[in-house]
């Protein structure tokens, strides 16, 4: 433990006497120069922070896990929890920093969302320019009710922070139903194109041909594939043809050459290839037990 950084205040800073309401805004880069642009793992004791990357890009390292970070996006990083970044030098943003004890003041009705937005996480912004602009908006207001004296300056901050968790609460349940979604979309097509190699078993098709026949292109089918089952459509194809094959050697008395042309392989050598690649040993090995 003695060799992990924790400050009191801002990275670099052990100085910063504690404040309840503590609020600090500085551009991202700022900060970063100093360090060229490496901010090594550290935490925060009470302090809670926010960075909004605007342009360029860079890498969240917290606790072995490795990030990387594409503009637009927020971070949000809770406090007592470790993390450190890589910055490309033209990057730019900005750091919201506020007390632990300021954050548990906001959303106190509704301590679901103060709960999901005390994680530490990354709203990717890419296709949410909408967003990214309430975002800034919204920090923009904040800033400058800092620096300005108006009355009820601090309701003011605590409206003006709410509405920021709120957006960056609602932007965050959208990016999950998406990922949702799309993730039962790329199912519905692996198991439709799961029925569509059962059918075709006697005289399987190419890929291109399998992929018209769901609607949708070669690449898109082998990205469907790869996000189900991690691996091409090719080896989908592949797999099931061995598979039959195992049931053939193991429950029929055809030979291996006759299983092969079942198959649909015109060259029983590339078959037993084929199988011992994926299986590990030849067919009539396997046979045999």
């Amino acid at each position: 433990m003695s060799n992990i950084l924790r400050f009191r205040g801002l990275y670099g800073d052990q100085h910063l006497s504690f404040v309840s309401d503590f609020i600090h805004i500085e551009p991202l880069q700022e900060r970063s120069k100093i360090y060229s642009w490496e901010i090594k793992e550290h935490f925060h004791s009470n302090l809670i922070q926010i960075f909004i990357i605007e342009s360029s890009e860079g890498t969240l390292f917290s606790e072995g896990k490795k990030i990387n970070l594409k503009a637009p996006c927020v971070v949000t990083v809770p406090s007592n929890v470790l993390h450190g970044f890589n910055f490309e030098p033209k990057i730019t943003g900005d750091v919201i920093t506020i007390s632990q004890s300021f954050f548990q003041t906001l959303l106190t009705e509704k301590p679901y969302i103060t709960k999901e937005m005390g994680k530490l996480s990354c709203l990717n912004l890419k296709n949410k320019p909408e967003v990214l602009a309430d975002l800034l908006k919204l920090k923009s207001k904040i800033q400058q009710e800092i620096f300005d004296e108006a009355p009820e300056k601090s309701l003011a901050l605590k409206i003006y922070f709410e509405l920021f968790y709120l957006e960056l609460y609602r932007s965050t349940l959208r990016s999950t139903s998406e990922a949702l979604i799309s993730k039962n979309k790329n199912l519905a097509y692996f198991q439709q194109f799961q029925v569509l190699i059962r059918k075709h078993a006697q005289n399987l098709p190419s890929i291109r041909t399998f992929a018209k026949a769901l609607g949708i292109t070669q690449t898109h089918l082998n990205r469907v594939c790869h996000t189900v089952a991690g691996t091409s459509a090719l080896k989908v194809v592949q797999d099931f043809t061995i598979n039959e094959a195992k049931k053939y050697l193991l429950n029929t008395s055809y030979s291996i050459s006759e299983i092969s042309y079942f198959l649909n392989f015109n060259d029983p050598a590339y078959f037993s290839r084929l199988f011992k690649k994926r299986v590990g040993v030849p067919p009539g090995e396997f046979r045999k037990g």
